[in-house]
């Protein structure tokens, strides 16, 4: 009876919270699944915005509780936990969790990654800013070397926290994070050896056997001119998903951008022109936003009257289909032709708009 009693009490997780300042409102929570997203449970937070959740999972795994105005907390959970969430509404992304390893583990990466992913947003302002200055040729080099120094600690860090951490779903979530296209030698071996690390765990061996079974020799990625456009499944801001594949058969301009970013904001005009003049001829765009906020992001599409779809992962410069595309600076256009080929690479919309009108008829 006491043996039962034990694995009774552990059958489960639990998640308590309380989140000062927020409204009344619905919340869901999803276990953020292999192939796709599974509702486990909802509610109802009370008026001082107080929740909580009861639920069971078959090995840790990453959980996303969801609120309204596109907030989240992201959970690292496993059967026994029981984790306990506060925070603000104002400024959600501070949240503390205790009673959960795998959460506060997932927490303090997150942190670092959104430290990362400012250092990396903050030099790109530079150098765009050297870059719409004339005669600032050794200065934008010296900004471009920081940026790629940047760029690689952020790598590496992901790499180092993958490596070492004793959440299976964190590290799942962390080598996700890195571009096979780039990183392929360092991503195969993470998943021949994460299979030892977690033996029990059938994410880990879902996903290596995934990843090694379908990619067996990863050429860096080069995108450009007369190369196939590398696939991608995206989120659109009403929370539904567009593939790129999806559009075969269509001219797709793919515009690298994001709200926080002056240069590509003053071209928002005339990417409007440029939608306008050809979107009766097979044509399209599909905004990929390298914004870390969802309101923002919303914002700015709103404002900027920027009609066509948009997909982010609202992960800054952590974004893996611009890391797919090679994208080191913004705004950056790839033009993709019917049959899913990259046409041409600009950054600028007056040789996107010369393009077009040569080949749009």
């Amino acid at each position: 009876m006491l043996v039962f009693f034990i694995e009774s009490c552990n059958s489960g997780f639990s998640v308590k919270g309380k989140i000062e300042h927020m409204p009344e409102q619905k919340f869901r929570i999803e276990e953020l699944g292999t192939e796709r997203n599974i509702l486990v449970d909802s509610g109802k937070t009370s008026k001082d915005g107080q929740f909580s959740i009861d639920a069971s999972a078959t090995e840790e795994s990453l959980f996303r509780i969801r609120f309204e105005q596109g907030k989240y907390i992201l959970l690292a959970l496993k059967n026994g936990d029981k984790a306990v969430v506060a925070g603000d509404w104002n400024q959600l992304e501070n949240y503390t969790v205790s009673g959960s390893s795998g959460s506060i583990a997932l927490k303090s990466f997150l942190i670092n990654l959104r430290e990362n992913i400012k250092d990396i947003q903050t030099m790109q302002v530079i150098l765009d800013s050297i870059s719409a200055q004339p005669k600032n040729d050794s200065l934008k080099q010296m900004a471009i070397e920081d940026l790629k120094r940047i760029n690689a600690g952020f790598v590496d860090y992901v790499k180092k926290f993958a490596d070492t951490t004793q959440s299976v779903a964190s590290a799942l979530f962390a080598v996700n994070i890195i571009s096979p296209a780039y990183e392929g030698p360092y991503i195969t071996r993470f998943y021949q050896e994460v299979t030892k690390r977690f033996p029990a765990s059938k994410n880990a061996q879902f996903f290596a056997n995934k990843f090694l079974g379908s990619v067996k020799n990863i050429e860096p990625a080069n995108p450009d001119s007369g190369t196939p456009a590398p696939d991608f499944t995206g989120t659109t801001p009403d929370e539904k998903s567009i593939t790129l594949r999806d559009y075969k058969g269509k001219y797709v301009l793919l515009d690298f951008w994001a709200s926080w970013c002056m240069p590509c904001r003053k071209e928002s005009a005339n990417m409007v022109a440029i939608y306008n003049t050809h979107k009766n001829k097979n044509f399209t765009i599909v905004g990929v936003s390298l914004d870390s906020s969802k309101e923002k992001w919303q914002e700015a599409i709103s404002k900027d009257q920027l009609s066509w779809n948009h997909v982010s992962e609202l992960n800054g410069w952590a974004n893996t289909i611009a890391r797919n595309y090679n994208v080191a600076s913004i705004p950056q256009y790839f033009l993709i032709d019917p049959q899913g080929n990259i046409i041409a690479k600009e950054n600028s919309t007056e040789a996107i708009a010369n393009l077009l009108n040569k080949t749009l008829k």
